[in-house]
C-alpha cells in the first residue's frame, strides 16, 4: 500500500472514529471536570450532618440494664452496643439479620422507629437552615440510598434542602442526600457509562468505547508520522 492511500485510509478511519466516540469523550471530559469541580465531603452532605457530642452516660441509674433487655428479645443475641439514641440512652441488641432498640429507661422497645422518632433524630442531625416537609417509611429505598429498608426518608426545605435516610431499626442516619450529590451520582453514570445502576464501571460499553480511542489515537498517531515523514523527505 503507498503512502498516499495508506493516508487516506487513516483519515478516514480517523474520521469516522472521531464521530463515532467524539460524544462519548466530551462527556468523560465534561463529567470528569464536573467530579473533580467539589470537594467529596461536600458531595456526600457532610457539611449538613451537625456534630454531636453524645451526653455521658450513668448506666447504672437506669431501670433496664442489658441482662434485663436480651431478655426482651426472643431471638438470640448476636452483638450487644450502649449508645445514645434521640438523646436517649439506648441497648441496641443485633440478631441474626434484625437490630432491636431497647429504650434504657423504660424498657420500651423502641424499633422500628416512629415519625416522631425519626424526625427528632433527622433535626439533631442536620445543621442545615431548612425546615423538615415530609417523612416517609420506605421498605424498598430507592436508590440513592444504597441500602435495603426499612428507612425513613426525611426531607428538608431551601435553602439547605436536603434528604436524610434515618435507619428504621437502628435510629442511625446512614446517608444524606442533596442536588449536588443526585447531580455527582448522574455525572458519574456518564463517566463510567452505566446509567441505571451507575455501579458497573467494567461494562462492554465502556469497553468497546475506550478500546475505540485507543485505535483512534493510534490512526492520529499514524497520520502525524506520514506527515513528519513527509516534511523530512521533502527537505531532503
Amino acid at each position: 500500500m503507498n503512502k498516499a492511500l495508506l493516508n487516506r485510509r487513516l483519515r478516514q478511519l480517523h474520521l469516522w472514529l472521531g464521530l463515532a466516540i467524539g460524544a462519548q469523550v466530551g462527556l468523560w471530559l465534561i463529567s470528569g471536570l464536573f467530579m473533580t469541580w467539589f470537594p467529596i465531603e461536600t458531595v456526600r452532605g457532610e457539611h449538613l450532618r451537625a456534630e454531636q457530642q453524645a451526653p455521658e452516660v450513668v448506666w447504672s441509674y437506669y431501670n433496664v440494664d442489658l441482662a434485663a433487655a436480651v431478655g426482651m428479645i426472643e431471638q438470640p443475641v448476636t452483638e450487644a452496643t450502649a449508645t445514645v439514641v434521640n438523646n436517649k440512652p439506648v441497648w441496641r441488641l443485633r440478631t441474626l439479620g434484625q437490630t432491636h432498640l431497647v429504650d434504657a429507661g423504660s424498657g420500651q422497645i423502641i424499633s422500628p422507629l416512629k415519625e416522631s422518632t425519626a424526625k427528632s433524630i433527622a433535626f439533631l442531625s442536620y445543621a442545615g437552615s431548612g425546615q423538615i416537609i415530609s417523612a416517609t417509611l420506605l421498605e424498598d429505598p430507592p436508590q440513592e440510598y444504597g441500602r435495603p429498608g426499612p428507612v425513613w426518608q426525611v426531607n428538608f426545605n431551601a435553602p439547605d434542602k436536603a434528604t436524610f435516610y434515618v435507619d428504621a431499626q437502628t435510629g442511625e442516619v446512614r446517608a444524606v442526600r442533596t442536588l449536588l450529590w443526585r447531580t455527582f451520582d448522574f455525572m458519574w453514570g456518564l463517566h463510567i457509562m452505566d446509567w441505571s445502576s451507575r455501579e458497573n464501571f467494567n461494562s462492554w460499553w465502556i469497553k468497546m468505547t475506550a478500546s475505540l480511542a485507543v485505535i483512534f489515537f493510534l490512526a492520529g498517531l499514524g497520520l502525524a508520522m506520514l506527515r513528519l515523514v513527509g516534511i523530512l523527505s521533502r527537505r531532503d
